[in-house]
C-alpha cells in the first residue's frame, strides 16, 4: 500500500497542509465540488438545502446575500462529505478509497502515538481573525440558521470548536457542542455526559467559579475533524489535529481567557460557562430523531467577538442518516477502534468501517482473518466497548477477510449467510447510554450520568471448524484475473 507521504496532494512531502478555509474552499472548487448560493433564508431554507443536499448530491455549500443579512456574511455547510474532500482536508490525494483514509489514519496516529509532542501547537502573535473586533458583543450580527422546522431556536454552534482548559492540570479540550442563540450577548451550550468537557466545567462550579471558555465557528475543516471524535483524555485535539495532518497547528492566545483560538479562525467568541440554565432544544440531532426535547442547559456569557471581513460561518445539520456531517466521522473512528483492538492484542484485522446509515457510531463492521475459535467474539466485544465503538453504539458486526466491511451489501449478504441468529448474536446490556437515544427512557427526573443502553454484536462469519478444514462452502464469483481481463477488454461498458 502506499504510504502517507507517497499519497500526499501533488506528491510533496513535509509541511505542506494550508491550514486556511478560504485557500481548502479554493482547492474544493478546483475539484468541482463547490456550489455557492445566493439570497437563502437563515430561517429554514439553507437548512432545508444542507439536508437535500447531503442525501443527493453532495457539494459544499457556499451560502452569500442571505436574507437579512449583508453580503459577505456568509455560510459554509458541506465540508465533509466524502472521501475526497477528508483526504484533501489531511493533504492527502483525493483519489483514495475508504479503506485507504482509515490505514493513513492509523498509520499517521501511530507515528505521533510516542511522540505527541511534535504535533504541539504553534503560537502566533496575529490573525485575520482580530480584523474586527466588537466594541459591543453582538452574535446576532451572524446569520446563524434555524435549521429545521421543530428546531427550538438559531443554532450558531453545529460544526464548532468549543475549547476549555482543565483547572488542575491545564490541559486543553476541543469538542463541538451544539450553541443555540438567546440574545445578543448569551447562547446556550449542550454537552453530554461522557464528554471531557463536562467534568472540565463542573470543575470550575465546584470550585465556585465560571468556566473559561473559547469558541470558534469557522476554521479550517481539519479542527472539525479533530474536535468531532474520540480523542484520549489528556490529548488536545489541537495537537491530535498536528499529528493527522502531520504538522503542528497554529494558534492565538484569547485576549480574553488567555485560551487558543485556531489562528485560521474566521468568527470567534470569548467568555465564560455559568450554572444559569436557561431553555434549549429541541434540536435534531445525529442520530436524526428528536430526542430530548428542550432541555435546560448552562449558558455562556459572551464577553468578547471576533470576525475576519466578510466572514464564514462554519455549519451543519444533522437528521436523518446519511446527513452532513456523517462520513468525516467514519474514517477516524474506524482507525480509532481499529488501532485499540490491536493494542488490545487482537490479531489479524483486516478492516474495520463504521457506516453513515448508523451515523458513524451504531453500527460498526470488523473484518478479521480467523485464527482461532472464539477470534471474532474477542474482536466484536472490544469493538463494542471501547470508547469510539460505545458512544451512541448499537451493532457490531464481525465478517471474514473477503469482506469489504465498509460495502453494505458484503456485510448484509454475510449476516445472511454465515451468521445463525440462534448461535451468532451476543447481548451485552446496560453499556454506556446517552439522552439522545430515541428510544431511551428519558424521564424528567433522570440525570444525564444514568443513562444506559444494549448492544448487539453479530457474528457473520464462517464457522471456524469449517474453515480451517476448507470445508465451508466456495463463493460463486469470477476470478480477479478474468476480472481484470474482461473489464479491460470491454473498459467501455464500466466507465463512469
Amino acid at each position: 500500500m502506499p504510504t502517507s507521504e507517497e499519497l500526499k496532494v501533488g506528491g510533496q512531502r513535509g509541511r505542506n497542509v494550508n491550514r486556511d478555509l478560504r485557500s481548502w474552499l479554493d482547492s474544493v472548487r478546483s475539484l468541482g465540488l463547490l456550489r455557492e448560493v445566493r439570497g437563502a433564508d437563515w430561517e429554514l431554507e439553507i437548512g432545508a438545502l444542507t439536508d437535500l443536499n447531503a442525501k443527493k448530491n453532495k457539494h459544499t455549500l457556499l451560502f452569500d446575500n442571505i436574507k437579512g443579512y449583508p453580503d459577505g456574511f456568509r455560510v459554509l455547510t458541506g465540508a465533509l462529505l466524502d472521501s475526497r474532500r477528508v483526504a484533501l482536508t489531511l493533504g492527502l490525494s483525493p483519489s483514495l478509497n475508504n479503506l485507504d483514509l482509515v490505514k493513513i489514519i492509523r498509520e499517521r496516529l501511530a507515528k505521533a502515538g510516542g511522540s505527541i509532542d511534535e504535533y504541539l501547537p504553534e503560537y502566533v502573535e496575529s490573525a485575520p481573525l482580530l480584523e474586527n473586533i466588537q466594541e459591543e458583543v453582538d452574535i446576532l450580527q451572524f446569520p446563524a440558521p434555524q435549521w429545521f422546522e421543530k428546531d427550538g431556536g438559531r443554532y450558531i454552534g453545529t460544526s464548532d470548536a468549543v475549547i476549555t482548559r482543565d483547572l488542575e492540570t491545564g490541559w486543553v479540550n476541543v469538542g463541538t457542542y451544539r450553541l443555540m442563540l438567546q440574545d445578543k450577548k448569551t447562547v446556550s451550550i449542550y454537552i453530554e455526559a461522557p464528554r471531557h468537557a463536562r467534568f472540565m466545567v463542573k470543575k470550575y462550579w465546584d470550585a465556585g467559579e465560571p468556566c473559561p471558555v473559547a469558541v470558534s465557528f469557522g476554521h479550517h475543516p481539519l479542527v472539525s475533524m479533530s474536535s468531532g471524535i474520540e480523542v484520549p483524555a489528556g490529548v488536545s485535539e489541537f495537537a491530535y489535529a498536528g499529528a493527522l495532518s502531520g504538522q503542528p497547528y497554529q494558534l492565538i492566545k484569547g485576549p480574553v481567557t488567555g485560551l487558543p483560538i485556531p489562528a485560521d479562525s474566521e468568527i470567534a467568541i470569548e467568555g465564560y460557562i455559568v450554572n444559569e440554565p436557561k431553555s434549549e432544544g429541541p434540536f435534531g440531532e445525529f442520530i436524526g430523531y428528536y430526542s430530548t426535547g428542550t432541555t435546560q442547559s448552562p449558558i455562556v456569557k459572551v464577553e468578547a467577538v471576533y470576525h475576519r471581513s466578510e466572514p464564514i460561518l462554519l455549519g451543519t445539520c444533522s437528521g436523518r442518516p446519511p446527513h452532513d456531517y456523517t462520513y468525516f466521522r467514519c474514517p477516524l473512528r474506524a482507525a480509532l477502534i481499529w488501532d485499540i483492538l490491536e493494542k488490545a492484542g487482537v490479531q489479524e484485522i483486516q478492516g474495520v468501517w463504521c457506516h453513515e446509515a448508523g451515523y458513524s457510531r451504531a453500527f460498526t463492521v470488523v473484518s478479521i482473518k480467523q485464527m482461532f475459535g472464539g477470534h471474532d467474539r474477542m474482536a466484536g466485544h472490544l469493538a463494542s466497548q471501547c470508547r469510539p465503538g460505545a458512544v451512541a453504539g448499537r451493532y457490531v458486526v464481525v465478517v471474514d477477510d473477503d469482506i469489504d466491511p465498509s460495502n453494505l451489501d458484503d456485510v448484509i449478504w454475510a449476516i445472511c449467510s454465515r451468521s445463525d441468529p440462534g448461535t451468532g448474536i451476543d447481548i451485552i446490556t446496560n453499556s454506556l447510554g446517552t439522552p439522545l437515544d430515541p428510544i431511551a427512557d428519558n424521564a424528567p427526573s433522570k440525570s444525564m450520568t444514568e443513562y444506559t443502553s444494549n448492544r448487539g454484536i453479530i457474528f457473520a462469519t464462517k464457522p471456524f471448524g469449517k474453515l480451517i478444514r476448507n470445508e465451508f462452502p466456495k463463493v460463486v464469483e469470477t476470478s480477479p484475473e478474468l476480472k481484470e481481463r474482461v473489464t479491460r477488454q470491454w473498459a467501455e461498458l464500466f466507465s463512469d
